[in-house]
């Protein structure tokens, strides 16, 4: 095989449940494909000639028409090791910035995928386009969250993503706190009710789905439900409202989270995720998500 033959090419992590769900994808379409693929014990060999523009992977010589790529957070979270996440981190650098140096190679996000999503900035761009979102204090004022507690329900969620939502009381019961100050700022929010709801855009296409679980953050309990919804089911100007969003942050893939005010009941905009878990939703919908990826890809 040439260079020039070379197939799409899926990267990531070998125990990665999103990447499995492309690959199956691509494989029951009969679509050409290689798959890079690195874990725990899985190191294959990659080198990137920038004199000569060359890559070669497993010594073979290749250039990809397509990539999607994921970093692997899986592997790092089943060692527990630091060393783990860094490795994986140097891989997803290394093939995204091959990606990233070729125009003609077809990727999602390719606008955004030099920026670094804020979830502060997102939320006030929400705000911008139409979204209402939950009251929300962006603090590490012990004394002034204290008093906040006391007036409602209240959750709290790191600024930077990387841990689940929790309630503000259990939190600050545990969190160390200098001079009336915790260790870092946290985005503190008004606690919202069901329905939850997730949506989709890959390039053009909305996917709606609902998820069901007895618990703050649906992420902390195997006993959630995923329901595939209408879109015609969603609040007026839910989906143009999101494109916009979308389309200020360069963006053509990802996933926005909306939960319900306990006092209105209206849906409010909490977040956006430009890498985001896919496979249980794709399972739910046969395989809709996957298929609008792969056809962008496979263009």
């Amino acid at each position: 095989m040439t260079s020039e033959q070379t197939p799409l090419l899926v990267a990531g992590g070998d125990t990665d449940p999103n990447l499995a769900a492309i690959l199956r994808c691509l494989e029951n379409r009969g679509i050409e494909h290689e798959a890079l693929l690195i874990g725990r014990y899985m190191h294959p060999r990659i080198t990137w000639n920038l004199d000569t523009d060359q890559l070669l992977i497993n010594g073979r010589e290749r250039r990809p028409r397509a990539f999607f790529i994921r970093n692997d957070v899986f592997t790092g979270l089943a060692t527990g090791r630091p060393e783990t996440f860094q490795r994986a981190m140097a891989w997803y650098t290394t093939v995204s910035g091959w990606a990233l140096s070729h125009r003609e190679v077809r990727i999602l996000n390719r606008g955004s995928a030099l920026h670094l999503t804020n979830k502060l900035q997102v939320l006030r761009l929400a705000q911008e386009v139409g979204f209402e979102i939950p009251s929300s204090v962006i603090s590490n004022d012990f004394e002034l969250l204290s008093l906040e507690m006391e007036k409602r329900q209240l959750v709290v969620k790191p600024v930077n993503g990387g841990d689940y939502t929790k309630e503000l009381r259990e939190a600050l019961e545990v969190a160390p706190v200098l001079n009336s100050s915790l260790a870092s700022p946290a985005i503190v929010q008004e606690r919202l009710t069901p329905p939850e709801i997730r949506v989709y855009r890959i390039r053009q296409g909305f996917f709606a789905y609902q998820l069901v679980a007895d618990a703050l953050d649906y992420r902390t309990t195997s006993d959630c439900e995923v329901v595939s919804l209408e879109l015609s089911g969603l609040p007026e100007g839910l989906i143009d409202r999101l494109g916009a969003l979308m389309d200020r942050l360069d963006m053509n893939f990802g996933a926005a989270d909306f939960k319900a005010s306990s006092e209105t009941g209206r849906l409010l905009f909490l977040e956006i995720n430009n890498s985001p878990m896919f496979a249980a939703f794709d399972a739910v919908s046969e395989g809709r998500l996957t298929n609008a990826m792969v056809d962008f890809l496979s263009q």
